[in-house]
């Protein structure tokens, strides 16, 4: 059998198995075995393992936004960005929601996408002061210290003895991104 062939089985039989569940209404139940992904190619045992993963995911938004980010920094934007829009469309999404999908596009170089994110964030949850030192800090880390400075104030006035504050806030002064 030819190389290709048995690859394509393989990938079959396991998507088979992983896929027919949820369409019999049963639970997903994958048994890793390595000797499913090991003859396949870098991203094609990517991909099966992360819509295993996005399977196990269900409803869990966290998770999906986890499997989003992996495809996301991976190389796959449009499916990464894909599963972040059903995450945040037609449910009343999370402030947390907002900032991991924020913290992904920082972590991608795309400020312009992670700023709106951070700010829908600060907007649901007013209070964060963990979520604008974070903000603040990676908004400095990327040159925008007015934005940063005013995210800094709010924090520090809401929590000035918090050590991660000072640590975060200093740090980006520096060129360090947060911790997260």
């Amino acid at each position: 059998m030819h190389r290709a062939t048995t690859v394509a089985l393989v990938a079959a039989a396991f998507c088979c198995g992983v896929f027919s569940a949820p369409l019999l209404g049963q639970k997903v139940k994958p048994t890793f075995n390595v000797e499913q992904i090991r003859p396949l190619p870098p991203k094609e045992a990517g991909k099966s393992l992360l819509d295993t993963a996005l399977q196990l995911a269900g409803d869990g938004s966290w998770e999906r936004i986890a499997v989003g980010r992996a495809w996301y920094l991976g190389g796959d934007k449009a499916r990464g960005q894909e599963i972040f829009d059903q995450v945040t469309g037609g449910k009343k999404v999370a402030g947390s929601d907002w900032f991991r999908i924020g913290r992904v596009y920082a972590e991608a170089g795309e400020w312009d996408k992670a700023s709106p994110a951070f700010d829908k964030a600060l907007s649901i949850d007013k209070d964060d002061d963990s979520g604008m030192i974070e903000y603040g800090a990676l908004a400095n880390v990327h040159t925008d210290r007015a934005k940063a400075e005013e995210l800094f104030e709010r924090a520090m006035k809401k929590n000035p003895r918090e050590f991660w504050h000072w640590v975060g806030a200093g740090g980006s002064y520096l060129g360090v991104r947060p911790p997260q």
